[in-house]
This record gives structure tokens, sequence and C-alpha cells, in this order.
């Protein structure tokens, strides 16, 4: 018995850190017996694995020794060999619950959680550095999202390299789509552009802070840059809770559109030329931009955003341009030829599809032995 433990509610499945428990206890348990112990508040909807909601979804859960024992009692009733433990915020009660019961503890990180608060100007980061170095080096084993992360434990918080596994965000798309034509076609119609126009894409939500600088540093350094040239360009910004400095500034450019909340993204995803994502501040992986390659998006990002990523297996799908400079960001803008997208290479989707990712995992946690 393997059993995950997600400390928040999870389902339905909806930001980056939603997905990955929900996909990772999905394939985990096509392969060996699993049971997710997570909150109460999550509701009562058809998963594909087994879920026990044993804790309440309190800022108290990660120190309560009550909940300590709920899980304890949940883990020797189901007899569970391992335990993964979502994120290392819970480190302190489940590491003495694997030393009781003489099992492997092992943490998913999503992110290197202190660069992340303190790329973000948060005070606290040094004591969420305390708390996930001590996790990380008390852990039997880190599954890390991105070899980034990988890499920067072993050199930062010394880690042990054996004790360290790379476990990317993955996708469950596992085809380049065949309706990218198409989805042009409607984007185009839709707003009214010629094909000659080059159509760009950012979204997300704009009261995420990375998300808003990358805004900004759209419509305030590259497009300026780009609209020096002959080329013409649209840009897409789709998310919600926009800043009104910045609405503002679009309504007033003809060579903007501001779709709001958009229920299709993969629509426009499809249905645009080049996927922008001019992040370089938060940490973790930039879950739109995995999604956005997956479903077959031609990419320029700025390094810092494009970890977790297996650029090796993208050929030309994707550019990437170094943190912040805005004038090469423009550049390669301005050189983009419009013409029909290139497939993404099969390799990413061997790379990154969630099915493969969770073979490779077990196969080094000797759960699973794959014939060659």
């Amino acid at each position: 018995m393997f059993i995950v433990i997600e400390p928040y509610r999870f389902l339905p499945p909806i930001n980056g850190g939603h997905k990955a428990n929900y996909h990772v206890c999905e394939q985990l348990s096509k392969k060996t017996p699993l049971t997710c112990i997570s909150t109460t508040n999550n509701p009562d909807i058809k998963i594909p694995f087994k879920i026990e909601k044993v804790f309440g979804d309190k800022i108290t859960k990660y120190i309560n020794p009550f909940v300590g024992w709920k899980i304890y009692k949940s883990a020797k009733r189901l007899k569970t060999k391992q335990i993964l433990l979502n994120q290392p915020f819970m480190s302190l009660l489940i590491l003495p619950i694997c030393r009781i019961l003489g099992i492997p503890f092992l943490i998913f990180s999503h992110n290197i959680e202190y660069t992340r608060f303190k790329s973000m100007g948060k005070v606290w980061w040094p004591l969420m550095k305390m708390l996930e170095s001590f996790a990380y080096k008390t852990a039997d084993k880190v599954l890390f999202i991105s070899e980034e992360d990988r890499q920067f434990a072993i050199k930062n918080i010394r880690l042990m390299e054996d004790k360290c596994l790379n476990m990317p965000y993955g996708t469950s798309v596992n085809q380049f789509p065949m309706d990218i034509a198409e989805s042009r076609r409607k984007v185009y119609q839709s707003h009214q552009l010629s094909d000659d126009t080059l159509s760009l894409f950012y979204f997300g939500p704009m009261d995420y802070a990375p998300n808003q600088k990358g805004l900004e540093n759209l419509l305030y350094q590259v497009l300026p840059e780009v609209r020096k040239t002959n080329k013409k360009v649209h840009l897409f910004l789709a998310g919600k809770n926009i800043q009104n400095k910045e609405l503002n500034y679009i309504q007033q450019s003809d060579d903007i559109t501001w779709l709001g909340f958009v229920d299709d993204l993969d629509l426009y995803i499809k249905g645009t030329d080049v996927m922008l994502n001019p992040i370089w501040i938060g940490g973790g992986v930039k879950i739109k931009l995995m999604e956005s390659l997956s479903l077959g998006a031609t990419a320029i990002s700025y390094r810092s955003g494009s970890f977790g990523i297996n650029i090796k297996t993208l050929e030309d799908k994707i550019t990437i341009i170094e943190d912040e400079d805005s004038k090469a960001f423009a550049q390669k803008i301005i050189e983009t030829p419009i013409s029909d997208k290139k497939k993404t290479p099969k390799a990413f989707y061997d790379y990154h599809h969630w099915e493969k990712i969770t073979d490779r995992t077990l196969t080094q946690l000797s759960l699973l032995q794959i014939s060659s």
C-alpha cells in the first residue's frame, strides 16, 4: 500500500499543485495499491483512486498532534509500505509516523519554497528555509518537480545526490493536436485579424505577482520594441483581476485584446502563433507553459520561467531568453515567421507524459520494473 498525503483541498484539481498531486495519484494507483489521505473539505466526486478524508483544513493541521494521530491510525490500518508527502509543510508530523512504522518517508517537492518566497519579498522566508532544509534532510527520498530544483537542493541544501529524484510536472496530452489550423482560423475570424498578423498569447491570474510583473514587462518594455518595426502583431491577454492601469493601457491599444476570464483557453493556445512566458520570479514549474507546449504551442520564455521543462526534447518549439532581457525577447518576436506550427516532438511527450513520469519514478523507488 502506497499512501499519499495531500494537506489541503485539491479536488477538483484547479491549479498546478492540485493537478500534480491528482495525476501522480491517478497514475500511481494504476501500478500499485494507493490511498490518498487528505482534508475533510474535499468534495465527493468521482476519481480514479481511493481517498480518505482524515483531517480538517485548518492552519493548525501542520503541527496538530491529533492530526498526526489520525494519519498514523489510517497508515497502520492500511498497512502502508511508504508515505509520500506532498510538499514539506507537514513533515514534523509525518516523519515520526514513518519512523514508528518503520517505513520510508518520501516528499514530493513542488518548489524550493523558501526561494520562491524570498523572490516575492516575504520577510519570513528564513523560517521556511529552516523547515524545508529539515524536511528534505530527514526524508528518505525527495522527489523534485524539476531538475533545476534538484540540483539547487544538492548544492545549497547539501542533500546527498542519491536521495534526490527527478519527478517533473507532466501532461495528460500524449500527441500533437490535430486541430491547430482550425483553431487558428476560429481565432482570426472571431477577432477579424488578417493572416499576415503574428498572434501572441499570454495568460494567467494577474493578481499573482510573477504574472503581474510579466504583464508589465510585456506592455511597457517588450511590445514598444516590437512596435518600432513594421512587424504586424496582435497580443491576446487572458486572466482575471487585472490592474486598472494595465487595463486602461490595453483599451487604448489597437494591437492588444484583453479577453478576461476565458472558458476555452485551449482554443487560444492552439489558435495563436506564439505563447509568451515573460516570467522570471516566483520559482517552480510554470504550469501554463507546460500545458501550452503539450497543446502544440510555440513558445518564447525567460530562462527562469522555463525551469522544469526538458528543453532538450523540444528542438525549436521554444526559445529561451535570459531573464529580463526585454530587447532580446522583443527581437525574437520580430524574427518569428508567420507559418504553420511545427509539431511538438514525440520526445517531449515521451518525457513529460504523466504515465511515463510515474513509471520512471516507481522504477527508481524499486516498486516497478519495466522491461526494456
